[in-house]
């Protein structure tokens, strides 16, 4: 049983849980528009790549973040295991870049060149001088608009997908990860009121919090159902994803401000593998 936790807290807390959860969103892309799985470079690439971000912010803001998490109590129990594994995921970051094709190198860029301005660039003629990662606002917004490009548009620049279908899968997952990140912000309250930030459980409860990310992922369930209507998608797809949308309105559903962090690691952020199961099942065996 200890082995298992070990194993357990190793998976979620080196960050290759969620790197795997944005890899789930990229196939879930795939079987939407293709009908078929291709763990090319880009998949590769967003692996890496996440892994690397969420743990090169885990040490970066070592000593400026809340510290009592179970994330930096598994880095500092396991310091050097947290330092190899920074170091492999940004080795293979680079060398996966290099071949990307160009279109999606150019995306890439952009996004790290929005991301530096997020986190290390102040905004001129605030007094005191702010970064945009300061306005607690803000940062849900960033996480959803990173998380969207990621694993939608750099996957699929192989691909041919028409623009509307594109902006439709750019919408369902904006909509889907700024929901769950909403709620998400319940567990860094604390972390949040002793930075100044502003989040949304801050100002306005973490009951009221849990309600508009429900409202925004019952929002999503109608835009599928348009898009069934009128686009080009599947009924078996349509559903995979809105039953998916509601398994993940009713796991909010419990949040409280004392809910263990392991139910956002492991139960939110395993909405994002479950909707690829329910996709690829529909998929694949229906």
């Amino acid at each position: 049983m200890k082995q298992l936790r070990q194993l357990l807290d190793f998976i979620l807390y080196s960050n290759i849980f969620i790197g795997l959860c944005a890899v789930a969103l990229t196939f879930t892309n795939q079987l939407t528009v293709e009908g078929d799985i291709k763990f090319d470079n880009s998949c590769w690439f967003v692996l890496f790549a996440t892994i690397f971000t969420y743990s090169y912010l885990k040490f970066h803001n070592s000593e400026t973040v809340f510290p009592s998490t179970s994330h930096r109590h598994w880095a500092a129990k396991n310091n050097q295991l947290s330092k190899n594994i920074l170091l492999l995921s940004l080795l293979a970051s680079g060398c996966l870049f290099w071949l990307l094709n160009t279109n999606t190198k150019i995306i890439v860029l952009i996004l790290a060149a929005f991301t530096a301005v997020y986190g290390f660039v102040e905004i001129p003629f605030l007094n005191p001088k702010r970064k945009l990662r300061d306005f607690g606002l803000f940062k849900t917004l960033f996480v959803a608009i990173v998380w969207s490009v990621t694993t939608v548009i750099v996957p699929l620049q192989d691909s041919f997908v028409e623009p509307a279908m594109m902006v439709f899968l750019l919408l369902r997952r904006f909509l889907f990860i700024l929901a769950l990140t909403m709620v998400f912000e319940i567990k860094d309250m604390k972390g949040d009121e002793a930075h100044g930030l502003k989040t949304l459980p801050m100002m306005f409860g973490i009951s009221n919090t849990k309600n508009i990310a429900q409202v925004v992922l019952f929002a999503l369930i109608l835009i599928n159902l348009v898009q069934y209507l009128f686009f080009d998608i599947s009924l078996l797809n349509m559903l995979a994803v809105n039953f998916s949308l509601l398994v993940s309105i009713l796991c909010i559903q419990p949040l409280k401000e004392e809910t263990p962090e392991v139910w956002y690691y492991l139960v939110l952020d395993g909405m994002l593998v479950l909707q690829f199961v329910f996709v690829y099942a529909v998929t694949k065996y229906l």
